[in-house]
């Protein structure tokens, strides 16, 4: 996930208005041993045999050996018309880039979106950003539920302080007990990735809120949120993976990852920041023992296990790289809207074809105010499903550097 940073300028009356952006079949069976797959043997697209099994892959599989969609801002609703009216007065192509809503959190794991993002804003004391600027400007009335919710203490998700504000979910806290709830319910899912990353960049605007500095009594309190929400044998956290390894780095180039059968139900999360919040997050730990976040670091870094590496046309070898190394990389398949609009799928299908473990995209399902672009395993003709309906039920085998699964939506 990645920060947009947006420019625009609304001409008022007396006033320059700017915008800142700031399990693969679900299956109650127990795992059971078979054979290995040959590292060297590829699986063509044929009907499943016992590779395809939920068994098997347990058994068998890496969660780095997974491959699914994940969306890039997981909350994010719709501008109202009144706020779109405004921001359109600052240019087509940043209007465009806000304009777009994704489904609630619950729906999109219902349809097999294993990774979210969110952008969170430090708020210990409450009511911090209950009055965002843009609603002023655009005499935009908010809802009651919008004001209560922002008056509580805790980290509020939020895409563009002050201008792109409606989120499915206002409260992180929220937004995890809603996961928590939807995993609890479905103990068989596949582990979901939860990548968040911190929002305390001021809008440059009249009357916009300065936000409170995410330093590292914040990202402790951002530490204490997770644990609230989820147990401690809920959570793959960074200590389970480094183990004896002298670094997450070595773990990771170990492939000492998880298999399948032990992670599934679970969540992983992530602080996709920048390498200034890393070390924040690490402070004067050796690792992040003790921490309930990886975080994403460049390959060459002892705290890397995630990669961040945004284009998969221009960077696929080394997406492949990173992968074939024992890395989770996530990529996008779309930014912006841009593709979505011209219903343009090369960038989408390079990020498949990477090798990437997680494709982040706006557009799990088609946004219907855009058109019809979506990513989504589904409609690829190499997928391998079973024909019985049902969550995380089209698998596939990638001829790539390591062995992948692939968890579609349907």
């Amino acid at each position: 996930m990645r920060r947009h940073f947006l420019a625009a300028s609304v001409l008022l009356p007396a006033i320059a208005f700017a915008t800142v952006q700031a399990g693969l079949f679900s299956s109650t069976a127990p795992a059971a041993a078979q054979t290995a797959l040959p590292p060297s043997s590829v699986i063509k697209a044929r009907a499943c045999d016992e590779h395809c099994s939920a068994a098997w892959m347990d058994a068998n599989l890496r969660i780095d050996q997974v491959q699914v969609v994940g969306t890039a801002q997981s909350y994010k609703q719709r501008p109202n018309s009144a706020l779109m009216g405004l921001i359109r007065m600052g240019g087509k192509k940043d209007a465009e880039a806000l304009d777009f809503a994704l489904p609630a959190i619950v729906a999109q794991l219902d349809n097999d979106v294993r990774a979210l993002s969110f952008d969170v804003a430090y708020d210990p004391q409450g009511g911090a950003y209950k009055s965002p600027a843009g609603a002023s400007m655009a005499t935009d009335l908010l809802p009651e539920d919008y004001v209560k919710a922002m008056a509580v203490p805790g980290f509020k998700v939020i895409h563009v302080l002050d201008v792109d504000y409606q989120s499915s979910c206002l409260a992180l806290a929220d937004c995890l007990k809603q996961v928590s709830d939807w995993s609890k319910a479905h103990p068989r899912h596949l582990p979901i990735v939860i990548a968040l990353k911190t929002n305390d960049t001021r809008t440059p605007m009249p009357g916009a809120t300065k936000p409170l500095l995410c330093e590292e009594a914040a990202l402790d309190a951002l530490d204490g949120e997770i644990r609230a929400a989820f147990a401690a044998d809920q959570i793959i956290t960074p200590d389970q993976m480094q183990g004896t390894h002298a670094s997450l780095r070595g773990s990771a180039m170990a492939h000492a990852w998880p298999k399948l059968g032990a992670a599934r139900g679970k969540v992983i999360f992530m602080l996709d920041d920048s390498a200034a919040k890393a070390r924040l997050y690490q402070g004067a730990r050796q690792s992040l023992e003790g921490r309930a976040m990886f975080v994403t670091a460049d390959e060459t870094s002892p705290l890397a296990a995630f990669i961040s590496i945004t284009d998969p046309v221009k960077d696929g070898a080394r997406i492949q790289a990173a992968v074939r190394n024992g890395f989770i990389v996530t990529t996008r398949a779309d930014e912006d809207t841009r593709e979505a609009r011209a219903n343009r799928t090369a960038r989408r299908d390079a990020a498949f074809a990477s090798g990437a473990q997680i494709i982040q995209t706006n557009f799990a399902a088609a946004d219907p105010a855009i058109g019809n672009y979506r990513v989504s395993l589904a409609d690829d003709p190499a997928a391998m499903c079973e024909t019985a309906p049902g969550s995380e039920h089209c698998v596939r085998f990638e001829a790539l550097p390591v062995r992948t699964a692939t968890a579609a939506l349907p």
